[in-house]
């Protein structure tokens, strides 16, 4: 059993099952976010009976890959629900109880929420439970969670990314009411959001805006402040951000030939010359030696 976070800090998260129940006698590795959200993805040997726990609000649990044998699940006072399916999400809830009997193996991404995360998008943890203990499918949910666990585990989450793509999933999950009357980003916030982007990417590179404080300018919740963002632009904003960082990395790549990419990549914040590499592909298409070369 292992364990790898990003805080010094003792997460309640779902870790806490293999922590102190030895669930499943199962490996993990485990990552605690800005938030004090918990990311985890364990690989679980077959077992006759485990225990598992979390205490916050809310565990989203996926499927990566599972091995022949009978799973049986019972959260709480429910009995005998569906095993866990590839591809498929369930729920759980926090201070419940979880017993498994597993005769096949595992491998699951779990994202555990505290209520906070929920509050800052207008919606309740509770709400999310109108879904049920049953497995479901959600691509988008699914999406989402793969690719923070893929920047987890590369050491490439960028805060503005990890703070949206939280904000999606508890919006998702809750599905909050719209409330009436909602302001769209006028053109006067979607300015002063703009600038405040531009302003840090020239001054401090490394530490680009959090969603919550570019939301705060403009005078909405996170929630409706990337919708409306999205609306505005065209772009989320986090992928707003990147193409902003990649077009100044190609203004220097063009004005500083002879500036190594590794310096690049540490001036513009990223955590590394790869990740610098793999974010840059994504918005041009090539690499940033091959746009070196043609510049």
């Amino acid at each position: 059993m292992s364990s790898r976070r990003m805080a010094m800090q003792e997460p309640e998260g779902f870790s806490l099952s293999y922590r102190r129940f030895g669930l499943c006698g199962g490996r993990y590795t485990a990552w605690t976010l800005p938030s004090g959200a918990e990311l985890m993805r364990a690989f679980n040997p077959p077992v006759g009976a485990a225990r598992g726990r979390h205490e916050m609000a809310l565990a989203l649990h996926l499927c990566l890959a599972r091995g022949p044998g009978r799973i049986t699940r019972h959260i709480g006072e429910v009995r005998d629900l569906p095993p866990p399916r590839v591809g498929l999400m369930t729920l759980s809830p926090g201070a419940t109880d979880l017993e498994y009997e597993a005769h096949g193996s595992t491998e699951i991404v779990t994202l555990t929420l505290p209520e906070s995360v929920f509050t800052a998008v207008g919606g309740r943890a509770g709400d999310a439970f109108s879904r049920g203990l049953l497995p479901f499918r959600d691509d988008a949910l699914r999406s989402v969670l793969l690719e923070l666990t893929e920047r987890a585990a590369s050491g490439a989450s960028e805060r503005l990314y990890v703070d949206h793509a939280q904000a999606f999933l508890a919006a998702s999950l809750a599905s909050p009411r719209r409330q009436p009357g909602r302001r769209p980003l006028s053109d006067l916030a979607l300015r002063r959001v703009l600038d405040a982007i531009e302003t840090s990417l020239a001054e401090t590179p490394s530490e680009p805006p959090s969603l919550q404080a570019l939301a705060d300018l403009a005078g909405l919740s996170v929630a409706e402040f990337a919708r409306c963002f999205r609306a505005a632009t065209g772009e989320t904003p986090h992928a707003f951000v990147t193409r902003r960082r990649i077009e100044r990395a190609q203004a220097l790549l063009r004005g500083r030939p002879s500036l190594p990419l590794a310096d690049l990549a540490v001036a513009l914040g990223f955590a590394d010359q790869a990740h610098f590499s793999r974010r840059f592909r994504q918005v041009t298409g090539t690499t940033p030696a091959r746009f070196r070369r043609g510049a």
